[in-house]
């Protein structure tokens, strides 16, 4: 047997061997990454649902159950990771807070892990190609801010695993329409929804294209009017069952899930900083997002992706005419082609316009990411075609040199690869933007001054937006009976990570604390610590 025929026989194999390898040397090292901002409250509401459905249950045989004390305690937001997260933590009799939350980042990434061999397969079921499969996951692994954020962001990473299941699933059900592959897709697209609203701009341009596609006429509506029927019940009925605030009225309390996330979010205003201003979130320019990607993006893919993203413009073109003739039907890797191009054009578009609220970077956008992959992969298949073979051979070293370097990067500042910043101007990038939004370096600050303070009591106070709470939560119980969090004037350290948004005036007073410690990447600092002098 031949080495080809060999590599095209156990090829599959390999991306399985790879994500364990992956998974075994990243898994020891989940314990190291903090928590958000909004943890704590993410995990209440999954929480309060848990203890809502199981009052639900008990009430069939104890009437005397009060369902109304339960319900009232129920948020409107989608609550699939967090009502899964308490469901395994009772399972598993996880009852501490900090083991509870250390839970929650290894589901994470071991959800994240799977999605990256189920993008593996899309890629590899579209372009039919070992090395571009392989490398699109290479591409996502390596790409820092995707890699640090898939232990602990259980909202946007989260849902960027389920949107690659969506599209790969999505797939699988236009290559053949059996039962399986309808059952399948219409579960992924009730999970896509019920982990966010923003999940409804991918599902409506899905099915608009299919309509435009493939019910462009009576004939095939009549023909495919089973399927149609079949995926909407299945999805509503999904949809239904996996969100219990939605159990007592679903069609008004869907209606107001909708309404209220969206009022929520356009209400939070902080403060950026952007381009070394502070500016309020409401306030902010419509490039605010695709800045934030540009900078925080390896230059590689964006030098990929520009080319396969032109090239699809007019490929696109060139569809969408072949479409208005009579009879002409897009197959697979066109309609994906087009799909996928749209919905990262019209997601951009309406996040940008009518998104008023602006903030976070573009991690509310994270799961465009596997679009930009693919494209970026479209744009590496243009050049091998059009390029010689040693010029082609250069863009394969520019891919190694970069990648390389990620991975070091990575290596040289674990576990804050979330603050990584691409090398185009990077010295301005990383004075004149947000840096710790989420408060994710609190723990190793904490973790700092826990080693090298031996009071049995410790006083901190965290100044700016992001409070100590979630990370507090998260220490071992041991520390936590040592920390109190307390108010500045009666605070043994203060923890300031920069991040002014709200408007915080007092300042800390050099007279009585001095800088202690100063954690910082790239000889930028993300978090300083200051201590009480009088104290010591």
């Amino acid at each position: 047997m031949n080495k080809v025929n060999y590599l095209q026989k156990n090829e599959k194999y390999f991306i399985y061997v790879f994500i364990t390898l992956f998974f075994s040397v990243c898994f020891p090292i989940l314990k190291d990454f903090g928590v958000t901002l909004d943890d704590e409250i993410y995990y209440l509401n999954g929480l309060n649902t848990y203890n809502y459905v199981k009052a639900l249950f008990l009430n069939i045989t104890n009437p005397e159950i009060n369902l109304d004390l339960y319900k009232s305690k129920l948020k409107e937001w989608p609550i699939i990771f967090e009502f899964f997260l308490v469901f395994l933590s009772k399972i598993f009799q996880i009852q501490s807070i900090d083991k509870i939350y250390l839970f929650s980042h290894q589901i994470n990434f071991i959800i994240f892990c799977i999605s990256l061999i189920i993008f593996y397969k899309f890629i590899s079921k579209r372009f039919k190609n070992f090395f571009f499969s392989f490398l699109s996951v290479i591409f996502i692994v390596l790409s820092p801010r995707i890699f640090g954020e898939s232990f602990y962001n259980s909202r946007d990473i989260f849902f960027m695993s389920l949107f690659i299941f969506y599209i790969y699933f999505g797939y699988i059900f236009i290559e053949n329409k059996n039962i399986k592959n309808l059952v399948l897709f219409s579960i992924f697209t009730a999970l896509l929804l019920n982990t966010k609203i923003l999940g409804i701009i991918p599902i409506f341009l899905f099915l608009l294209f299919y309509m435009y596609n493939f019910l462009d006429s009576s004939k095939k509506l009549l023909k495919e009017k089973n399927i149609i029927y079949l995926f909407f019940l299945i999805t509503i009925v999904s949809i239904y069952i996996l969100w219990p605030y939605l159990w007592s009225n679903p069609i008004t309390n869907l209606y107001y899930a909708f309404i209220n996330i969206l009022k929520a979010h356009e209400s939070l205003v902080v403060i950026n900083f952007y381009f070394g201003d502070y500016i309020q979130s409401d306030m902010t320019p419509w490039h605010y997002r695709l800045v934030w990607f540009l900078i925080t993006t390896p230059l590689i893919i964006i030098f990929l992706f520009s080319i396969g993203f032109i090239f699809q413009c007019f490929t696109t073109q060139k569809i969408l005419n072949k479409t208005l003739k009579k009879n002409y039907n897009m197959d697979t890797n066109q309609f994906y082609d087009l799909y996928l191009f749209f919905c990262l054009v019209f997601t951009f578009f309406i996040v940008s316009e009518l998104n008023t609220s602006k903030f976070g970077g573009w991690r509310h956008l994270y799961f465009l990411y596997p679009i930009i992959i693919y494209f970026t992969i479209l744009g590496f298949k243009f050049l091998k075609q059009k390029f010689t073979r040693i010029y082609f051979k250069f863009i394969i070293l520019l891919i190694f040199t970069n990648m390389t370097y990620n991975l070091i990067w990575m290596f040289n500042y674990h576990p804050n690869q979330y603050l990584y910043f691409n090398n185009v101007s990077k010295g301005y990038f990383v004075k004149n933007f947000d840096l710790d939004w989420w408060g994710i370096s609190h723990k190793q600050v904490l973790d700092h001054i826990l080693k090298t303070d031996d009071s049995e009591k410790i006083y901190v106070y965290s100044k700016g937006f992001t409070s100590l709470r979630n990370t507090y939560l998260f220490l071992s119980e041991k520390n936590k009976s040592r920390v109190i969090l307390s108010k500045m004037d009666n605070a043994d350290y203060i923890i300031d990570n920069k991040m002014k948004r709200i408007r915080d005036y007092k300042a800390i007073d050099r007279k009585v604390f001095t800088k202690y410690h100063v954690l910082k990447v790239e000889d930028q600092p993300v978090s300083v610590v200051y201590k009480r002098i009088d104290k010591f």
